[in-house]
């Protein structure tokens, strides 16, 4: 059975990917922040946090179990309406694309990861 992506990663991993990940030029005004992961009871629990500037939201990402280097986002509710103007909706709209582009960069590293673990 394969080891779970989960199983070969630590904050020291996840520190060096983020950097380079933001290291290409993502501009972004969202706060980007590795976890420390301490819950052995759920391994695929959220790592990399990214608090979205214009949706007042906080996003996890976190691979999928299972997923063979997969990763999902979870967006959580936000407590208020928001409402946006023209600029902010595309800053917002910029802000979504560079979290999925890190998704697609960590998938990449992950299954990476995951070869070199076989």
């Amino acid at each position: 059975m394969p080891v779970p992506v989960r199983k070969l990663l630590d904050k020291e991993t996840l520190d060096e990917w983020l950097a380079e990940f933001l290291a290409r030029g993502y501009l972004t005004g969202s706060e980007i922040r590795v976890l420390e992961q301490d819950d052995d009871q759920d391994p695929d629990a959220g790592l990399i946090v990214v608090d979205l500037s214009r949706a007042n939201t906080i996003s996890y990402l976190q691979p999928v179990t299972g997923g063979e280097g997969t990763w999902k986002v979870t967006m959580e509710p936000r407590e208020a309406v928001i409402e946006l103007g023209a600029a902010d909706l595309v800053n917002l709209g910029h802000e979504v694309t560079v979290l999925g582009s890190l998704l697609c960069f960590l998938e990449s590293k992950s299954r990476i990861l995951l070869e070199q673990a076989r």
